[in-house]
């Protein structure tokens, strides 16, 4: 069975309400910074369970769609098996999300669940719950020098590299291409931006320009707009996040260049996470395609592993979850996470 399969199989089954596995078939590695193993960790456990335990969670920041679905799988989940989440908004500020952690730690909670906006800044607020013995489950960066109970990753470089395969056979390996890029202190965005330009280098009749457009969609719009009026005839965008895409397609109709998907003069856009609103676009054929990173199996996976560690139980360290494309082939496959009904 395909990673993808597999992938659809659970979502059915969180679609009907019943608990996400953590079956997917991921990649499996140990991280250079350390940890707490995890049988380790789990046989420290008092093994009572998770139902009564209080978790605070400092997201990365819920103006994201994928942070949303993110969140909406974690709070699900462990508020099923019994436990108090309380969630708080990193705002995509690394400073507020230290200042966070270290009022959720004056609250003594069971567990925390990290997210780091910037993870060399978060470093510090991690280790002072290592002094407390707290249990850290960390998703999607992983800082350096601190314990940790479990990480749920996801391959960027992969993921970069997805992508600028899939926008070069687009554009038929040729043209300029707009390269959209998250936040410069964000180890995801960096890493992204490695596979992509890794790729981009077996293109060689493909020229990249970097937009730091951090994340947002404002600066997507205005970037993107003066890129197109210095150069009209560009080909393609990437962009590090499909939130920023909807400044592009802005940007876009604001040029005329409204073509479809199919149609002369269509500007190929392909994105990254698999949003609600990118499926839409997809549909539309405003948008080409988008690298799915999964926030249903994320949640879903770092909350089994919570429940495993109140339970005394073994669970994997580190879990890095795989990308893969969605366009209009797929486009409306139910096991797409920005296909969820809850967030439509």
């Amino acid at each position: 069975m395909t990673n993808h399969a597999r992938t659809q199989n659970r979502f059915r089954r969180a679609a009907a309400g019943l608990a996400l596995t953590g079956a997917l078939a991921i990649a499996a590695a140990g991280c250079a910074s350390g940890g707490s193993a995890s049988a380790g960790a789990a046989a420290e456990s008092d093994g009572s369970g998770i139902e009564g335990k209080r978790i605070s969670y400092i997201s990365f920041g819920q103006q994201y769609e994928f942070i949303v679905g993110l969140t909406t799988t974690l709070e699900d989940k462990l508020t099923e098996a019994g436990a108090t989440v309380t969630t708080l908004d990193g705002k995509s500020d690394p400073n507020l999300q230290t200042t966070q952690v270290q009022d959720a730690l004056a609250q003594q909670p069971d567990a925390l669940i990290i997210d780091p906006v910037d993870p060399a800044l978060m470093t510090a607020a991690i280790q002072k719950a290592n002094q407390q013995g707290v249990p850290v489950f960390i998703v999607e960066s992983l800082p350096e020098g601190v314990d940790y109970t479990s990480f749920v990753g996801y391959d960027n470089v992969a993921a970069g590299a997805l992508g600028a395969q899939t926008l070069a056979a687009a554009i038929n390996d040729e043209g300029t291409v707009l390269q959209l890029q998250g936040g410069e202190a964000s180890k995801q965005a960096n890493e992204r931006k490695e596979g992509f330009d890794a790729e981009m280098e077996d293109h060689p009749n493909i020229e990249v320009r970097d937009l730091k457009t951090e994340w947002t969609a404002e600066n997507a719009n205005t970037m993107v707009l003066d890129a197109f009026t210095t150069d009209p005839g560009i080909a393609g965008i990437w962009s590090h996040n499909d939130e920023m895409i909807r400044g592009a397609v802005e940007a876009l109709r604001h040029l005329g260049k409204t073509a479809v998907a199919g149609e002369d003069g269509h500007v190929v856009i392909v994105g990254h996470d698999g949003t609600p609103l990118a499926l839409n676009r997809i549909r539309e054929g405003v948008q080409d395609a988008t690298v799915v990173y999964d926030a249903i199996e994320m949640g879903s996976l770092t909350a089994d592993n919570i429940i495993a560690f109140f339970a005394g139980e073994d669970f994997p360290e580190d879990t890095i979850i795989d990308p893969f494309i969605a366009d209009s082939s797929n486009v409306d496959d139910d096991s797409l996470w920005g296909n969820l009904p809850a967030l439509n």
